[in-house]
């Protein structure tokens, strides 16, 4: 599997630095990059991996479509993102989340300390999504590369509890600013960018921190990782830190959906919609999808740092590709275009991913299988189909209503 994930990044970087649609690209960039590897390990064995993907971010700040490849005229809108009216929630919708949050709070009086741990597993992923859904939905910015704030938060409470010697509550308030900081860093030069360059250009930031957490050995431990990161008394027992993750899933997930409603989500929604028009009635599309990035960032920096005290360890993979890939399947996987849709794409996604490795070895195939029948037979997700059925066999209110006429009618 890890090798499979390496040569398709490899001919990701080669693609993409050569220039889409270039032969003569592709082959010059495969060049390149067969020179960086090999003369990188001799020249710089301490950043050797770093180099080949410094080299693709370079390439896509400086030139976006590649060494060889052409200049395409930018998208008015981001492929693949359904535009829809937002809505508040019904008073049913209301009752229905109280009742969900309700039973999860319950679930350690009846559960076991496995039971609470994959729960708590959960709500840490479910944050992780929300925080994609945000930047996707919302924003438009479809990001490849998300996992690396969700791991700077991890690798940040890791070293200031190693380190540092901080308290668990002091670990948890700044150890997501590490996530803050890399998304506002990384976020200035990506949202430069739209579409499909913004997305590779994610992935490099992505794989240049996974570079610098496997081979910054003496702070990062490499692939040894840093160990012994475990939660203090107070939230030690399974119950306790299950209820921390659950309290603090709702407040990140209920604080996203107050932003969507915000005067600041709807300029980043008029910022993805028409950036012109939005431009033309003073919003600055820039800032704003900048802003929107760092928020996202903090948001799955807050879930790596519950990550890093659940597993009490943190190793490289935790901002590897894969986990990039996993948050993009929760969210079309639940339906991008809702918060809640996040939401229950993680738990579906973690759960029956959880439960099948430990019924079959085949549980990537079956896994796999699922979410491509999913995502093939019901494009709008799990909570797309449950909203859909709703409105065509339930009692809608008038506002999901007028919702599904403007969409028909697109």
């Amino acid at each position: 599997h890890a090798m499979d994930l390496r040569v398709i990044v490899d001919v990701f970087v080669v693609v993409v630095i050569g220039g889409l649609g270039s032969i003569i690209g592709a082959f010059v960039a495969a060049v390149l990059v067969s020179e960086l590897n090999a003369f990188g390990i001799l020249i710089f064995p301490k950043i050797s991996i770093i180099l080949v993907f410094l080299v693709m971010a370079a390439v896509l700040i400086v030139r976006p479509w590649g060494l060889f490849g052409k200049q395409e005229a930018p998208a008015r809108r981001t492929p693949g993102l359904t535009v829809n009216p937002w809505r508040p929630l019904t008073s049913s919708e209301r009752l229905a989340a109280l009742a969900a949050i309700i039973v999860a709070a319950a679930l350690p009086l009846f559960a076991g300390n496995y039971a609470l741990a994959v729960g708590a597993e959960i709500a840490i992923f479910a944050i992780l999504a929300a925080s994609l859904h945000w930047l996707m939905s919302v924003g438009g910015l479809a990001s490849f590369g998300h996992a690396a704030y969700f791991g700077l938060g991890a690798y940040g409470v890791a070293l200031l509890a190693k380190l540092a010697g901080l308290p668990m509550i002091a670990c948890l308030l700044i150890g997501p600013l590490l996530g803050l900081v890399g998304a506002a860093i990384f976020g200035f030069f990506a949202v430069q960018l739209s579409g499909v360059y913004f997305a590779m250009l994610t992935l490099a930031f992505a794989q240049i921190v996974w570079s610098v957490a496997f081979q910054w050995i003496e702070v990062t431990g490499g692939d040894n990782g840093i160990l012994g990161v475990w939660p203090e008394k107070w939230a030690a027992s399974p119950s306790h830190f299950y209820w921390l993750a659950l309290g603090i899933a709702v407040l990140m997930v209920a604080g996203l959906r107050t932003a969507i409603f915000s005067p600041f989500g709807f300029a980043l929604r008029a910022t993805r919609d028409s950036p012109l028009r939005g431009e033309a009635i003073g919003i600055n599309g820039k800032r704003v999808q900048w802003t929107a990035f760092v928020i996202a960032g903090t948001v799955a920096g807050v879930a790596g740092a519950l990550f890093a005290y659940l597993k009490g360890s943190v190793f490289p993979d935790v901002v590897g590709i894969s986990l990039s890939v996993d948050a993009l399947v929760m969210v079309l996987l639940g339906g991008v275009e809702t918060i809640s849709g996040a939401v229950v794409g993680a738990v579906v996604y973690k759960a029956l991913n959880i439960w099948l490795v430990s019924q079959t070895d085949w549980s990537k195939l079956v896994l796999g299988a699922f979410i491509v029948l999913i995502v093939v037979a019901f494009p709008k997700g799990i909570v797309g189909v449950i909203e859909s059925l709703r409105l065509r066999y339930g009692r809608a209110s008038p506002p999901a209503v007028l919702a599904q006429r403007i969409e028909s009618a697109e």
